[in-house]
């Protein structure tokens, strides 16, 4: 049975009491290996402007977890809570033992059980094929409850070239009849421009919400853009979405390579563009991922499209950040 459809990943869920709160204990799990980062900074200061507040981030002064216990009793809350602080553990890569053991504590202290956790603790204990698993099982749960799913073997033999459903595969190529600007031409062009295989084609990808999370972003397909997109997907959808913030992080920041189909990649955690692809998505008033009929808006222009989906406009955000 799938799992039942919750909130989506929005950042801006903290009263402004909860808000001093979590980002004092924001700042606890940074300073606990005696470093301070820029990257961290802006990570306590991004959850801030989420908020539509402005802070002095070096003038925080670290919470004790048992306090933030007492300040945030919301369950959803206090997962929000914990997940950010695995991001702050992982902002500058893989974490120190000391961090991970914090963010544990923390976790403790709300009495939240994240997956997530584990995949930290194995990272930070070298135990990088274990994580991968995790991770991977993961990501493979979300799928298999995902709308349209075709079972792990209608996604391996079309991905490995085994398989194909020509009727499918024709109606993903009727999309380049679609008017210029509009969201079938859009999503046609992605396809080719990538290079990739349409749905239906042997080599091709059976479910096509990330490709049209893609189009629907403006996110380019490079590596860092590929993390931008995992924010944004994180963001629309309502049934775990942070694990697809956490499979970008893992698989363009830290290096971990999750999937067969992307090698893992170092360094390409930018916080504010990751923030607010985040918030974009969560600013979508469907999740994507769930059924969302690509052809019955194909005729329809992108940018249409885009604000019928509460979805703000790429240029604006790259300016904001």
């Amino acid at each position: 049975m799938a799992d039942a459809l919750g909130p989506n990943m929005d950042l801006k869920i903290f009263a402004p009491s909860e808000l001093d709160a979590v980002l004092r204990a924001l700042r606890h799990v940074a300073s606990v290996n005696d470093c301070f980062t820029d990257a961290e900074r802006a990570l306590i200061d991004g959850v801030a402007r989420v908020h539509d507040v402005a802070i002095d981030v070096d003038a925080l002064e670290p919470m004790p977890f048992e306090e933030l216990a007492c300040i945030v009793v919301d369950p959803h809350h206090r997962k929000r809570a914990v997940q950010l602080a695995m991001v702050m553990a992982l902002v500058e890569g893989t974490p120190s033992r000391a961090t991970e053991r914090t963010v544990r504590r923390l976790a403790l202290a709300l009495e939240i059980d994240e997956e997530g956790l584990s995949v930290l603790y194995e990272m930070t204990h070298g135990r990088a094929l274990i994580a991968r698993f995790d991770m991977f099982r993961r990501v493979s749960r979300f799928l298999r409850n995902a709308h349209g799913f075709p079972g792990f073997l209608g996604m391996a033999l079309p991905l490995f070239g085994l398989s194909g459903d020509e009727s499918v595969a024709a109606r993903y190529r009727a999309l380049g009849s679609c008017a210029p600007g509009s969201f079938g031409r859009a999503l046609y062009d992605h396809f080719l421009d990538n290079d990739f295989k349409f749905p239906g084609e042997p080599g091709g990808i059976p479910m096509v919400f990330h490709d049209v999370g893609h189009v629907l972003s403006g996110y380019s397909t490079d590596p860092q853009s590929e993390l931008q997109q995992a924010a944004f997907q994180a963001g629309f959808a309502r049934r775990d979405g942070f694990s697809f913030l956490l499979f970008g992080i893992l698989q363009f920041h830290t290096g971990m390579r999750i999937t067969p189909v992307a090698k893992g990649y170092y360094d390409l955690f930018d916080v504010h563009r990751v923030l607010r692809a985040l918030e974009r998505g969560a600013a979508c008033k469907v999740d994507i991922s769930e059924g969302w009929d690509v052809f019955a808006h194909k005729d329809r222009s992108l940018e249409e499209v885009r604000a019928a989906l509460g979805i703000p406009p790429l240029e604006l955000v790259a300016k904001a950040s």
